[in-house]
């Protein structure tokens, strides 16, 4: 069985435990030694960041720095137009072979209205993540044709070269961005959401004072 590469995207505005937390359980549930958390530029299916690009990506890069097998990708930054996943994904998988992308339960229930996102499901396999108070759209489970493509273990998404979905709802966190940035702007204390390096990344250049 091959190892492939897991490929979590975001916004990461500010990156978050919880995003950290991701990384590290897809690396394990996949028992693979490559992940690359790549932040988005222009995202066509979100609001723009709040906060630019060289920001997002020095948090990201020290919020990570302690995990070898987590590499900081500023490929769709390079870009400097919309990011589509496709996009993405296409050049990754030229360059590394099998892929598994990672995302959380809402991102996945929004999957039909990103950009071809059919191809997404040729390019890879998804990992799809539970998240607390979130269920799965049965809208994008029909999409996805999830009968044809679920699988429940690691072994059985590997064993194909791409389009398997699973669905692990043995990972949850309670953590958003856009709170954090909220309480950010109040004064408040984000110890418990984010790495200390990020914290005073944060503090030194005056990010999300409004």
């Amino acid at each position: 069985m091959s190892s492939p590469l897991a490929v979590l995207g975001g916004l990461f505005d500010p990156v978050h435990k919880g995003h950290v937390s991701a990384a590290r359980f897809a690396l394990e549930f996949l028992s693979t030694q490559r992940l690359k958390m790549i932040p988005c530029h222009l995202p066509n299916h979100k609001p723009e960041p709040n906060t630019q690009a060289e920001h997002r990506l020095a948090m990201l890069e020290l919020a990570t720095a302690s995990y070898p097998q987590i590499e900081v990708d500023p490929i769709e930054l390079q870009r400097d137009r919309v990011s589509y996943t496709v996009d993405t994904l296409t050049e990754l998988r030229k360059r590394h072979g099998m892929l598994v992308f990672v995302l959380g339960v809402d991102s996945f229930n929004s999957l039909p209205e990103w950009h071809d996102w059919q191809k997404i499901l040729d390019l890879s396999h998804l990992l799809v993540l539970s998240r607390q108070g979130a269920t799965l759209s049965d809208e994008t489970l029909s999409a996805v044709d999830i009968k044809h493509r679920r699988v429940d273990t690691s072994e059985q998404l590997l064993s194909s070269p791409n389009g398997k979905i699973i669905y692990c709802e043995n990972f949850d966190y309670d953590m958003a961005s856009s709170e954090i940035r909220k309480k950010i702007t109040r004064g408040d204390e984000v110890s418990a959401e984010l790495d200390a390096k990020v914290v005073q990344y944060i503090r030194d250049n005056c990010l999300y004072q409004n």
